[in-house]
């Protein structure tokens, strides 16, 4: 349980707000956009740090505090409140697979079913979002189709970072843990 409501010092907090300001950051200046209807953000870095060295709530809310500051930085539409709670639920997947420090082979088998995890979540989860409840397409099947190659790219953006910053988290629990005592 400690692990998810991790106690925070003060450096804590200041390491929160910059990794949520970076998110924001990262959300505005690198997302990569096809047309009108898909984007392929590189938010998911910042907010995958945030979660396995802060655990699943941090890090759900470092996604939705980013989705808020783009929101209000660089408005590409209306705010959207479900799209928000879809990103906390985002980060706190990120959370729940890295949840503890692992070996490399675990830490590999974990990327996969995170990446596994968030396509599911992009691709039916958001996709119902946006037809049900905001009507933004005709039809669940039409914008499955329509979302289906950005999120299958960002599945295998999402992969490959995961795994290749295997050897980073180690580092930063490090410098977490050193800056603790």
């Amino acid at each position: 349980m400690k692990k998810f409501f991790p106690r925070l010092s003060t450096r804590d907090v200041c390491i929160l707000g910059l990794l949520a300001s970076i998110t924001a950051l990262l959300s505005i200046f690198c997302t990569f956009r096809i047309g009108t209807v898909v984007k392929i953000p590189l938010k998911f870095i910042s907010v995958f740090v945030t979660a396995a060295l802060y655990g699943p709530i941090w890090g759900g809310v470092c996604a939705a505090l980013g989705d808020i500051l783009n929101c209000l930085l660089a408005p590409v539409g209306p705010f959207v409140p479900q799209v928000t709670a879809l990103e906390f639920v985002s980060g706190f997947l990120f959370g729940l697979f890295f949840l503890n420090p692992s070996t490399k082979k675990r830490h590999i088998v974990m990327s996969i079913f995170c990446a596994i995890a968030q396509l599911v979540l992009d691709l039916i989860v958001n996709t119902a979002v946006f037809t049900f409840s905001l009507g933004w397409f005709p039809s669940f099947w039409a914008a499955f189709w329509v979302r289906l190659p950005a999120s299958l790219i960002k599945f295998l953006l999402n992969l490959a970072v995961l795994i290749s910053l295997y050897p980073l988290l180690g580092r930063l629990n490090s410098l977490k843990n050193k800056g603790e005592k």
